[in-house]
């Protein structure tokens, strides 16, 4: 990764020329709550031992609108996060009208890695309100996003994705939030990097 590249922290594709991607499933490996089954391989069946280096556990997390039975996911997020203690990596959490419940556990398990709320789509408010927790929880905003939240989200916990567009280069994504934050694109780049280096360590 050079000092210009443009930092995708969440793709589903692998990195083009001038990006660092975070791929998923390949940099971050987790059990998404849309995919579990009462079968599902238990989490000491899961990332550590698998061969391979990667970044991130995830995504994994609760989502109250998919037909996933809410118990199984309330399980095996709790295991989610247990391996993200246990390894000393963020976690990539994917959160659909479950806050309440994203809450509790973070306050029960006693969180000490960040989180990175994947796809953030909720209001300055929301932010305002995590922001209070004692772990560093980070935004990684998509290209579709509340620009109050935006706004609201400091610059050291901001993260940019592009997730699932493949129609909107990354590029184009980090122009339009350093227009609406008031910065320069290099500010903005350098400062994709620093929060990089803080997350992973590289």
């Amino acid at each position: 990764m050079t000092s210009d590249s443009y930092i995708d922290f969440h793709a589903h594709h692998h990195s083009l020329a001038g990006e660092r991607v975070i791929q998923d499933g390949i940099d971050t490996r987790g059990r998404h709550p849309w995919h579990l089954t009462p079968s599902t391989s238990p989490a000491s069946d899961e990332p550590h031992t698998n061969e391979g280096r990667f970044l991130a556990i995830g995504e994994s997390g609760l989502d109250k609108v998919c037909d996933t039975p809410y118990d199984l996911q309330l399980k095996v997020f709790r295991e989610e996060v247990a391996l993200s203690e246990q390894l000393g990596k963020p976690l990539f959490l994917h959160c659909v009208r479950a806050i309440d419940d994203i809450l509790r556990i973070h306050r029960e398990l006693d969180v000490r890695q960040p989180w990175i709320w994947h796809g953030y789509r909720g209001n300055a408010q929301q932010i305002k309100q995590l922001l209070l927790l004692p772990t560093p929880i980070y935004f990684s905003f998509g290209i579709h996003y509340n620009d109050q939240a935006l706004l609201a989200c400091p610059l050291d916990r901001l993260l940019l994705e592009t997730d699932e567009d493949t129609t909107t280069p990354i590029a184009d994504h980090y122009a339009q939030v350093a227009h609406l934050k008031g910065l320069s694109l290099d500010e903005l780049i350098r400062q994709m990097h620093d929060n990089f280096h803080t997350l992973f360590g590289e």
